[in-house]
């Protein structure tokens, strides 16, 4: 498994009729989180080398606190691969109250520009298969 964290300001666009972030924004930041997670580890260029595509096959919310506008929020990642899959699980924290505001997992898997489901590049999942956690943002 490999970690990494990602850091972000709520901002004011983000945020629904009642003031604090929509749901779908959660979303957006696991995603985000996601990418600099293949970016801090090096491991973008090879996806790309390779002619590969990360789709999300799954992916699960659970809203436990709200987060506002200009909160600063963590959002920590742990990645893992299992056979041809990458799982994923993100806590989105509010570095104000220490609290996790959503957990976000869901699993994915690389397919080549034809869509169809490829095995995990060795680099990538030599990576995935390591313990080292990084606190890049």
């Amino acid at each position: 498994m490999r970690r990494s964290s990602y850091k972000l300001t709520v901002r004011g666009y983000e945020l629904d009729s009642f003031g604090h972030v929509n749901n779908s924004v959660y979303l957006q930041y696991a995603e985000t989180a996601l990418w600099n997670f293949f970016k801090v580890h090096g491991l973008l260029a090879t996806i790309v080398d390779e002619g590969l595509f990360p789709v999300i096959m799954e992916s699960t919310q659970r809203y436990i606190h709200e987060l506002r506008m200009l909160d600063e929020v963590r959002i920590d990642t742990e990645v893992t691969c299992s056979g041809g899959i990458v799982s994923y699980k993100h806590n989105i924290i509010n570095k104000n109250t220490g609290l996790v505001s959503c957990r976000v997992t869901g699993k994915l898997a690389y397919v080549n520009k034809d869509r169809m489901i490829c095995d995990i590049p060795e680099k990538v999942r030599l990576c995935l298969e390591g313990d080292e956690d990084d606190d890049n943002q």
